[in-house]
């Protein structure tokens, strides 16, 4: 195959997989909503199945020696009732695992294309053309790091909107707080007012964190796991360069409320951030925007390194000192 049909073909395929991209795209927020419904359909099933095994549970109890209502009846019943009911529920999970499933296969298939056609642009460069085609090359792989970028950003956002915070109102759970607006709540609980007013240094603080942090790993674990993930997925991208990093992690901390960046300010000073995520905060500047009316002592500050909290021309004379 010669030059010019090599080319043709790469451009055939460039088109097919826009297309094909936005039909993916499409399907996958399909499936997303789907799994959304079933999810709350499934766990509905759960709770009636709960409710009705108490309900039967409790009759037995107080009908068992005056009507002599046995054990036998009882085990027909659960059999008949509860046990279908949460068979449903069995089945819906398992469907929204099923559409899960699908979900994945479909970013593999776009994954696969995307593969094929850098095989494709891999012949050209050596067709001929290897420094104009070398660049196409390098903005295919930016596509491809922009889609798993977006993408992961996408995933925090759902993490962050999956926390919440209930309490017990009238006799039943309500929901007090939702997504970003836990975080306030979780500083109020993590360093009450008395803590915040002995102007702490860093030890105590840290453990006092660590203690929260232990008994809310369920919500704060994910969040924190994923956007560590996040900024070395940044740093490990061989298409960008430094300058690039900094402004794709500029798109992550846009997304962080002033009490995020407390917590994260705290975690990458604790035991399970520190050799990690403390290194990755100061160089992308993560802390630039943070208030640091909210830090216990102002002293903590001094904890990380000055790059981690400068502005974009502060960054750039500390880089250039550092030289």
């Amino acid at each position: 195959m010669n030059k010019s049909e090599l080319e043709k073909e790469i451009n055939e395929a460039s088109e097919r997989i826009k297309t094909r991209q936005s039909e993916i795209e499409t399907e996958i927020d399909r499936l997303g909503e789907q799994i959304s419904k079933f999810t709350n359909w499934a766990w509905i099933f759960v709770w009636i199945g709960a409710f009705v095994s108490a309900f039967a549970l409790i009759y037995f109890i107080c009908t068992n020696t005056e009507k002599g209502f046995g054990l036998n009846l009882l085990g027909d019943f659960m059999a008949g009732t509860v046990a279908s009911v949460w068979s449903l529920a069995g089945l819906f999970f398992i469907y929204v695992a099923f559409l899960g499933q699908k979900q994945q296969l479909l970013n593999q298939q776009l994954e696969i294309m995307y593969s094929q056609l850098e095989v494709k642009y891999t012949r050209l460069e050596l067709s001929g053309q290897k420094a104009e085609m070398a660049e196409q090359n390098k903005t295919l792989r930016r596509q491809r790091f922009e889609n798993t970028f977006f993408q992961l950003l996408s995933n925090h956002q759902e993490i962050v909107n999956g926390i919440d915070l209930k309490r017990v109102r009238d006799g039943s759970w309500t929901t007090s707080a939702e997504g970003r607006d836990c975080f306030s709540t979780f500083y109020e609980r993590a360093f009450p007012k008395g803590f915040r007013l002995r102007k702490h240094p860093i030890e105590p603080t840290v453990e006092k964190y660590a203690e929260f942090y232990k008994v809310n790993q369920s919500d704060l674990g994910h969040y924190f796991r994923h956007m560590y993930h996040i900024l070395k997925f940044i740093k490990k991208s061989k298409e960008l360069t430094k300058e690039e990093k900094y402004n794709y992690s500029n798109l992550l901390r846009a997304l962080l409320s002033s009490y995020e960046l407390l917590f994260i300010f705290y975690n990458g000073l604790s035991e399970a951030g520190k050799p990690k995520l403390k290194q990755l905060l100061e160089e992308f500047s993560m802390l630039k925007n943070m208030d640091f009316e909210l830090l216990i002592n102002i002293e903590h500050k001094k904890e990380y390194k000055e790059i981690a909290f400068a502005s974009s021309e502060e960054r750039k004379k500390l880089l250039r000192t550092k030289k």
